[in-house]
């Protein structure tokens, strides 16, 4: 029977047994215009393997479909529907094809080829030996006459990751080899550390909060004493609640430092806290304001982790609404949500420092913030009163050596209420000062979900890619997934 009101994509994938192809080759062009289907996202896929889900091949299709929104269906039953799509995929002995059809016609809409390489010289490895998929380089090739790398593609990187929970934050701490991570993610339970390898997670231990009252908000990455050891501020929210007094979310940290069993725990200021470039910086929350009193350096002494007593020089701004990008000149939110760069010396914006650049409306981890005099909005009884203000924590700024900022373009909507369905792409973008203006390039592919969180994949001080933490939902609340993207480069 005929499904008139569904669009079913057909992914017919023809594996020869061969050890190699479930690395095979991957298809941007197929990938791109399966993105730009406008009618139902219903997909049968469909294998010539006994048992698809177990093979590498049909994992990794699966895993990219299902982050275009499709709902996968794997019934060969239904596989002479014509009102679908139908992707065949060719492995040749010097060329793999693919080949993307309207079922209705048969007509060709998408068409892509890779030209196989060389077969290696008896020096060469094994065929049998493992492709190994290493975010931070170029992809392994046969012992064959090597020319000019090429760049990796997008979607020469694994698929997205599916992940446990709820995680808020993400943070990389440290690169073991080239082929592996040490990441941790921030979730309402706690910190959890993680290798990822071979596009694996594997849970090296974690902490888990006493209070469980604590709601994440955000977790930063760096080594403010520096002691050669990479720390974790982690930043929580305690939200107290009263009938007739509102809520009011009392900030609470922890500094972590790794261990074997996972992680050593010390308290922090009861603050917001950044770790920037080898610094770290604290603010303070105000009894009916987000901010409070100047920014602080992050110490260190025999009481722990403290708020030192002198603001920093340039402290005459919030923590979250300046970030420095060198010594002289800092990257400043405005209210109107614009970037510019202004002066660290007096604060005064700069000449061309100014971004005419749309970023999308963001809204981070929400913190509620008591008012001093409460509003009525609906009525005039008690339970009418507004007591407090939700304010939203703007997307990360990361600054690297050559002084690039990093943050993140809302470009995703969710669309309108019980009818709208998600659209648009977020993206990581870079932020440039030649000392005349300020330029924005996109050196990160973007990605159909909703970006919570990102952290930078560097070697020897470049930036080789980013590690996502995406979600179906803006608010965090729907699937979480990981996801790395490569850097290609500043135009």
């Amino acid at each position: 029977m005929k499904l008139a009101k569904y669009f079913l994509v057909v992914l017919f994938i023809l594996l020869t047994g061969s050890p190699g192809v479930a690395a095979g080759p991957t298809w941007p062009k197929i990938d791109t215009a399966l993105s730009a289907w406008q009618g139902e996202k219903n997909l049968l896929l469909i294998s010539s393997a006994e048992t698809p889900l177990e093979t590498t091949a049909v994992q990794q299709v699966l895993e990219q479909v299902l982050l275009h929104g499709f709902a996968v269906r794997i019934d060969a039953a239904v596989a002479d529907n014509d009102t679908g799509l139908i992707l065949e995929l060719r492995d040749g002995k010097q060329m793999s094809m693919a080949i993307l059809r309207r079922a209705s016609d048969k007509a060709i809409i998408a068409f892509e080829r890779h030209v196989q390489a060389p077969e290696a010289g008896p020096a060469a490895a094994p065929a049998t030996a493992p492709l190994q998929v290493n975010p931070l380089s170029s992809p392994a090739v046969p012992s064959a006459p090597v020319v000019a790398a090429e760049p990796r593609l997008a979607a020469d990187l694994p698929g997205p990751l599916a992940l446990p929970g709820k995680p808020r934050s993400v943070a990389v701490l440290k690169n073991t080899t080239d082929a592996d991570l040490i990441i941790a993610l921030q979730s309402d339970t706690g910190v959890t550390r993680y290798r990822m390898q071979d596009h694996q997670l594997r849970a090296l231990g974690e902490f888990k909060k006493k209070n469980k009252a604590l709601r994440a908000l955000y977790l930063e990455s760096g080594d403010p004493d520096h002691d050669g050891a990479t720390e974790l501020a982690a930043v929580w929210a305690d939200d107290l609640q009263g009938i007739y007094t509102g809520t009011d979310s009392r900030l609470s940290s922890t500094i972590l430092e790794s261990n074997r069993q996972g992680f050593s725990a010390q308290q922090g200021p009861g603050a917001f806290i950044r770790l920037l470039k080898g610094k770290g910086l604290v603010q303070f929350r105000g009894k009916y304001s987000l901010w409070h009193g100047p920014v602080r350096a992050l110490q260190t002494g025999e009481e722990g982790w403290t708020a030192g007593n002198e603001p920093v020089s340039w402290a005459s701004s919030n923590l979250f609404d300046i970030t420095p990008l060198d010594d002289t000149v800092a990257l400043q939110r405005t209210a109107a949500g614009q970037l510019r760069l202004v002066s660290l010396e007096n604060g005064q914006p700069l000449p061309g420092g100014t971004l005419l650049y749309d970023l999308g409306d963001f809204e981070g981890a929400p913190v509620a913030v008591s008012l001093e005099t409460p509003e009525y909005r609906s009525g005039f009884s008690k339970e009418d009163m507004v007591r407090e203000t939700w304010w939203h924590l703007p997307p990360r700024v990361t600054v690297t050596s050559d002084g690039t900022a990093y943050t993140i373009r809302r470009g995703r909507s969710a669309g309108l209420p019980l009818v709208g369905k998600p659209s648009g792409r977020d993206q990581l973008i870079a932020l440039h000062w030649n000392g005349h203006q300020v330029t924005v390039t996109e050196p990160f592919a973007g990605v159909e979900a909703f970006m919570l969180d990102f952290a930078l994949i560097e070697n020897q001080g470049s930036v080789k890619a980013a590690l996502l933490l995406l979600n179906q939902k803006p608010d965090g609340s729907g699937n979480a997934y990981l996801q790395i993207v490569p850097f290609t480069g500043h135009p």
